[in-house]
């Protein structure tokens, strides 16, 4: 991770998986770089070693989108296709040791909404949400 201040917030693409993830840390001040970037890196830190916990939900998620949001005609979704999905971090959006959201690729599932997952300060978990 290499954040750098742009307009205001720290950023970076990080490669994950052969993908791009979008990480972006608000909340400090330019010239506060070595700050940003152990936060930064403490945030990609867990998001990774907790990985698994989160994809753990799969089967919720895939029964609520097959009984709450699936359209007319439209096959049911397994708990592997969201596995899949789940694996597919699209970005990070973080505030200084207040918390931070992870976004994943579902928008093939919930109609162009993303999965995200809100943890607040000192990494609680604060639930899911589609955006």
């Amino acid at each position: 991770m290499n954040l750098k201040y742009v307009k205001g917030s720290y950023m970076d693409e990080i490669m994950y998986e052969g993908r791009p993830v979008l990480f972006t840390l608000d909340g400090l001040d330019e010239g506060h770089e070595e700050e940003a970037q152990q936060y930064g890196e403490e945030v990609w830190n867990w998001v990774l070693a907790h990985r698994s916990r989160v994809i753990a939900h799969a089967p919720l998620i895939a029964n609520f989108k097959n009984k709450k949001w699936r359209s007319d005609g439209e096959p049911e979704v397994t708990a592997e296709e969201i596995r899949s999905y789940l694996s597919r971090i699209t970005s990070i959006y973080a505030t200084y040791k207040k918390g931070f959201d992870v976004f994943f690729d579902t928008n093939d599932v919930f109609d162009e909404r993303s999965i995200v997952i809100s943890m607040g300060k000192n990494f609680f978990f604060e639930g899911f949400k589609l955006l």
